[in-house]
């Protein structure tokens, strides 16, 4: 089975830093990252949240209030290389 990552997708940078202060009070693991451009090209910002935490953070951000365009999986990227120019 293909491991993949959960992204939490706002439609801008406040939402996605109003629900990461939320998810730590909670006590949920999150990490902010990129928005992968493969799933939204809307806000740059994206919540990264394990596979079993994804129901409980949408239940907080349905609480508080938080904007939530989508909570998508997207695939690992496995052997990941920086390229230089």
């Amino acid at each position: 089975m293909e491991e993949v990552d959960w992204y939490v997708l706002f439609p801008n940078h406040h939402e996605g830093l109003r629900l990461y202060r939320k998810l730590q009070v909670h006590g949920i693991s999150c990490t902010i990252a990129p928005t992968p451009r493969a799933v939204s090209s809307c806000c740059g910002i994206s919540l990264v949240v394990p596979a079993e935490a994804v129901d409980e953070v949408k239940a907080v951000a349905e609480t508080v209030q938080v904007k939530v365009e989508g909570i998508v999986p997207v695939a690992k990227r496995k052997q990941w290389k920086y390229r230089s120019s």
